[in-house]
């Protein structure tokens, strides 16, 4: 695969992984209101951003990389 398309693909994934984030917490919310849980909603949150928005970022920056040494 030609590193063009990997770097795609990376935007694309990093964008997917940023609109799946909301989508996520609000399901959580509406999961959270009808729970018995003692932890603060926050940690959830906190949750999401570490398995939605960490990754996505990565996969933005090796995008970048990706295109700029295509570029070079």
């Amino acid at each position: 695969m030609k590193k063009k398309n990997i770097s795609k693909w990376c935007f694309i994934l990093s964008a997917a992984l940023v609109v799946i984030f909301p989508i996520k917490t609000v399901i959580d919310y509406v999961d959270y209101q009808n729970s018995l849980n003692s932890a603060p909603f926050y940690i959830w949150i906190w949750a999401n951003i570490l398995y939605f928005i960490v990754p996505a970022v990565i996969a933005f920056i090796v995008g970048l990389v990706l295109r700029k040494s295509k570029s070079s």
